[in-house]
């Protein structure tokens, strides 16, 4: 995300946001029987512990709108009707303290209206994120962070931070204090020691009663650079959350982060660090349409989030996207509920903490692209029935050993074509491995034919003794051992054919969205055949 956060807003007529003023609507297609004379937002709340969904109020519009009587109850209005039973509130962000009294006011009045009211900071000191980060080096920005918190957990028992909880400082005290640290060692170093002595200390001195989470971005392979270290902080804080947005992709220009299935990727790699509470995604503008928006949604439950984040509220808003999300949250409260507590079955998919990619740079947010059931990891799986590994597996402690006794023990590896060039030192090695062709560009798995793809998804599948055949952009993914679940990404209607080893009959279990996609299924011997409709998610369980 290397716009500003303020570049986020997008529009809403007064007319339609008026109109929410009036009241909630009543919503039956979530509810069935008794059900079906209750609001929309009734049911939410009522399965809230399936999947919550919450909205995100920036310092700028706390203090402009929520300021104002018919605004906050215009601003209450609308989160009911959205369905949202939370909402978390800026107390600073890009420079701005809210009024102590306004935050106040506006969250007696949501709690009163039966929302749950929490906290939430964007530390950057100005509306350009990436280029007004706190410079750490100066004890004047150690102690405006410390303030920040402090203010923050007076008011709040639960804080979010944003994406900007980061430093890429260059000045010269920066470059004194480095010394012969790589610039990712060294803000990592600084960002640990001022979550530590800047950040949990202080705000649990003022409230200890209060639980400050980190939210770590979607662009994950900068982490370390800008010194979000997902190998040490989450045992810092008291909880992490992961950014699960997603753009229209470009195949030649866009960043890996913005694709459809990294929200996916990032949501169970982020989860191997420490208790992940759920996903962030945003309406990103002309750069993501509706379809995308909701796939933003459907990969954040897939990745078994129990709460979403929607950023975020204000006095304009893209109303088609909002109106799509409100009509599919029935069916992503199903989702979360078939998902929840399944044991994600895969491929195992290694990206350790802090591990740098090179020319493979976010391979793994394009993976799932290939119709492949991946495991996502953070530490390499010696028992792994199958997997891929990419460059950035070398910064797993003796790897190359490791990689040696799986593939003596037959396990089926593919590795990229520039992690095996990093392997020439053994070539006996690589003999036993497949080799994925990128080229110098990891993009390049995202214009693999059909062909192209099937002899590297026969191998990684053979120990699952299953076989799939896809076009490109349809997802696969295994949750225990009855239910399987497919995306088709494609803008057109796709045949698949999946064979199992074993199979008695097979349930139609969820297709999203509800109203409009289809999916053909039938089932010769142990084959499913399946015709899914264009941008649709198809569940099923079998026997």
């Amino acid at each position: 995300m290397k716009n500003s956060a303020m570049s986020r807003r997008y529009f809403l007529s007064a007319t339609a946001l008026a109109a929410l003023a009036t009241g909630v609507p009543s919503i039956p297609a979530i509810g069935r029987g008794n059900n079906s004379s209750l609001s929309f937002w009734d049911i939410a709340a009522r399965k809230k512990g399936i999947l919550k969904l919450s909205v995100w109020f920036l310092a700028q519009d706390v203090e402009r709108l929520l300021s104002k009587p018919d605004n906050l109850n215009k601003a209450i209005s609308w989160c009911k009707a959205q369905g949202a039973t939370k909402v978390y509130f800026e107390a600073y962000g890009r420079g701005l303290y809210v009024n102590r009294d306004v935050l106040i006011n506006a969250k007696q009045k949501f709690l009163k209206a039966g929302l749950e009211v929490q906290g939430g900071l964007q530390t950057v000191n100005g509306p350009d994120n990436f280029n007004s980060p706190h410079c750490f080096t100066s004890k004047t920005d150690q102690d405006e962070l410390q303030k920040i918190f402090e203010y923050a957990a007076s008011l709040f028992d639960e804080i979010i931070i944003d994406d900007w909880f980061f430093t890429n400082c260059t000045d010269q005290e920066s470059i004194k204090a480095r010394e012969n640290k790589s610039w990712a060692e060294y803000n990592s170093d600084v960002m640990v020691k001022m979550s530590q002595e800047r950040v949990m200390a202080p705000a649990h001195k003022i409230n200890p009663k209060v639980k400050v989470i980190l939210k770590f971005p979607q662009w994950n392979e900068g982490f370390q650079s800008r010194g979000y270290d997902v190998a040490r902080e989450p045992k810092i804080f008291d909880g992490i959350w992961a950014g699960t947005e997603a753009r229209e992709f470009d195949e030649n220009s866009s960043a890996g982060y913005e694709a459809s299935y990294n929200a996916y990727f990032n949501m169970r790699w982020i989860a191997t660090f420490g208790s992940l509470g759920g996903g962030w995604f945003d309406p990103g503008g002309e750069r993501t349409k509706v379809n995308t928006y909701i796939e933003q949604a459907r990969h954040t439950v897939l990745g078994e989030a129990k709460e979403m984040i929607l950023c975020w509220y204000t006095d304009t808003f893209p109303t088609d996207k909002f109106d799509a999300l409100r009509k599919e949250m029935p069916g992503l409260i199903k989702l979360a509920d078939i998902v929840r507590g399944k044991t994600v079955k895969g491929v195992h998919l290694l990206k350790p903490g802090n591990s740098d990619g090179f020319e493979d740079e976010y391979v793994s947010s394009f993976m799932g692209s290939l119709g492949i059931p991946f495991a996502p990891a953070s530490t390499l799986n010696e028992q792994a029935p199958s997997a891929f590994f990419s460059i950035h597996a070398l910064k797993e402690p003796g790897f190359v050993q490791k990689l040696e006794q799986l593939a003596a023990k037959g396990t089926p590896i593919v590795v990229t074509d520039g992690l095996a060039k990093r392997l020439n030192a053994h070539p006996e090695l690589v003999k036993k491995l497949a080799v994925l062709p990128l080229n110098g560009s990891s993009r390049a798995v995202l214009k693999m034919t059909r062909e192209q793809i099937k002899p590297f998804r026969d191998k990684l599948l053979g120990p699952f003794a299953m076989k799939f055949d896809a076009p490109n952009k349809v997802e696969l993914y295994l949750f225990g051992d009855h239910t399987i679940a497919f995306m088709n990404i494609n803008n057109e209607a796709v045949n698949l054919t999946l064979e199992l080893p074993k199979i008695t009959s097979v349930k139609k279990t969820l297709i999203l969205p509800e109203e409009s996609g289809t999916a053909d299924l039938s089932l010769t011997k142990r084959t499913l055949n399946i015709r899914i409709s264009a941008r649709t998610l198809f569940v099923i369980d079998y026997k």
